[in-house]
């Protein structure tokens, strides 16, 4: 490449809110799009919580775990059946698109994600008895199973769009898509378990024709602007990028499976490695769901300010400038971690509520885990944002070794605490294997030059104090929210003047 094109790539890629003047293209900054994304993140996670409240009330427990199940595998189906190469889009789409060669790219990665997923998902159709005992362990659930497997193709399309949509930094589009797959999602799965079957069958249909429903903005967007996928620079050889990619979506294939593997182990071992019946197995996993589905609020919102953290990052890195790239994602993590435990504080007053009036006492038991799991789903939400800048950095692989490790430790405690102590066994199991996986993860990070200051490691302890009693977890919050904001012990100086100059600039934007 010139000096010229490289002087342009940098000037591009340094721009807060690029316009590609021939096709009026135009980015998201990344204060604007990760605080549109969290606003109606926070409307579509409300949806998602009445949601998740009407299933508990509406099903059963075997059933509600049967939904807790089925849920899961899609969402550790769907990254699996595409071999991880649409999260290669984070990544490598601005470098791409910067030598005008984002056509050849994304063409390849849609046409091998495709023909995958249609693997796979046939592979279930064909088989839907042995894999209705290999994941619900009981092969009468073929109908579930049949349900499972034609969702997983519009799960998987749906994905492969938001990521594309998030890597070309198009924020606000990705989450009008959740919001509208959110709210088609409530109200498809409430009415067919109202009018057709209150299975969870009826909730997994839901869940895909939503997510078809909630793609049509990025097609929308994609077809209007087609002409930045024209291929104006050098022509992009096979060999090339297969060999510039492949490793990294090798090692984040295996990423994004063990990380699956760590949200679903604990609810298929209880299934599977319980000493009761599979009804009563179930019926724990439906318990299980109901005291998680105010925490995966918690998860769901990491992830989204991770989805959308990655392609400012990259673009940072490819405009060699690295210390902005280690600056947003500990800054990321430290803001994460104090708002979660706030947050988390706030939920655990209002739980006795939620429990015992309006699901009518009927989950003692999701109840009685809740603090424990509000804690390492905070941690899972560290663990998703902290491991971006290996994948950045190009060591994606020391990420998918943390992760791996910790889902060894996760397994091997489900194996002996479960026979004896059930779901409380899975939990604390889960917690431990959480913990351990950030610990690691932040090392690596401090090891390949992200430096890891005190408040990184206070922010990785905050979220115990959800486990104390109320009193003292209402206390200690408040006394966080002092220390953040009067002194340095968790924001540096500059961490603190960067977020107070990004909120003036908000605020003049939206008062002008």
């Amino acid at each position: 490449m010139s000096t010229n094109s490289k002087s342009q790539s940098v000037r591009l890629a340094t721009t807060p809110e690029r316009i590609e003047a021939d096709h009026g293209f135009i980015s998201d900054s990344i204060a604007t799009g990760v605080l549109f994304a969290l606003v109606l993140t926070v409307g579509q996670r409300i949806i998602g919580f009445g949601r998740g409240i009407l299933f508990c009330r509406l099903m059963t427990d075997q059933q509600l775990g049967q939904w807790s199940m089925a849920w899961s595998y899609l969402m550790l189906l769907a990254p699996l059946a595409v071999l991880g190469l649409p999260g290669c889009f984070g990544k490598f789409t601005e470098h791409y698109r910067q030598r005008g060669q984002l056509k050849s790219f994304v063409g390849r990665i849609g046409i091998i994600s495709l023909v995958s997923t249609v693997i796979m998902s046939s592979a279930i159709l064909t088989f839907p008895s042995k894999f209705s005992y290999l994941l619900f362990r009981d092969p009468t659930q073929t109908g579930l199973t049949l349900c499972l497997g034609v969702t997983l193709i519009l799960v998987s399309a749906s994905n492969f769009l938001a990521t594309l949509m998030e890597s070309l930094r198009q924020v606000r589009i990705v989450t009008v898509m959740r919001f509208i797959t959110g709210i088609s999602f409530a109200v498809l799965a409430t009415m067919l378990l109202l009018l057709w079957d209150d299975s969870a069958s009826a909730a997994t249909t839901g869940f895909g024709i939503s997510c078809g429903i909630g793609a049509l903005p990025a097609i929308w967007i994609l077809w209007k602007y087609r002409g930045i996928f024209s291929d104006s620079g050098n022509r992009l050889p096979q060999a090339t990028m297969w060999k510039r990619i492949a490793p990294f979506a090798a090692w984040l294939w295996v990423a994004n499976l063990l990380n699956n593997l760590i949200e679903v182990s604990d609810r298929q071992m209880l299934i599977h490695w319980s000493n009761t019946t599979v009804d009563l197995a179930q019926g724990s996993v439906g318990q299980y769901h109901s005291g998680r589905v105010i925490p995966l609020l918690l998860v769901s919102l990491g992830a989204v300010i991770s989805g959308a953290l990655l392609p400012y990052m990259s673009e940072a890195w490819e405009a060699g400038k690295k210390h902005q790239a280690k600056n947003q994602v500990n800054m990321a993590i430290k803001l994460v971690s104090v708002t979660f435990t706030m947050g988390g504080a706030l939920i655990l007053m209002l739980a006795p509520l939620l429990f015992n009036t309006i699901l009518q006492g009927r989950y003692n038991d999701g109840l009685g885990v809740l603090p424990i799991t509000l804690v390492y789903c905070i941690w899972f939400s560290l663990m998703t944002i902290g491991q971006e800048y290996l994948w950045v950095a190009e060591k994606g692989k020391w990420a998918t070794l943390a992760v791996g490790l910790g889902l060894i430790l996760n397994v091997v405690l489900n194996m002996i605490l479960i026979p004896h102590f059930g779901l409380f066994g899975a939990v604390f199991a889960t917690a431990i294997g959480n913990a351990s996986i950030l610990t690691t993860l932040f090392l690596m990070n401090h090891y390949f030059g992200c430096q890891t200051d005190r408040g990184i490691w206070l922010c990785a302890l905050l979220p115990l104090l959800l486990v104390t009693s109320k009193p003292v977890a209402i206390v200690a919050t408040i006394a966080l929210l002092a220390i953040t904001t009067f002194s340095e012990t968790i924001f540096s100086r500059e961490e603190k003047t960067i977020l107070i100059d990004t909120v003036k600039e908000k605020l003049q934007r939206f008062t002008s």
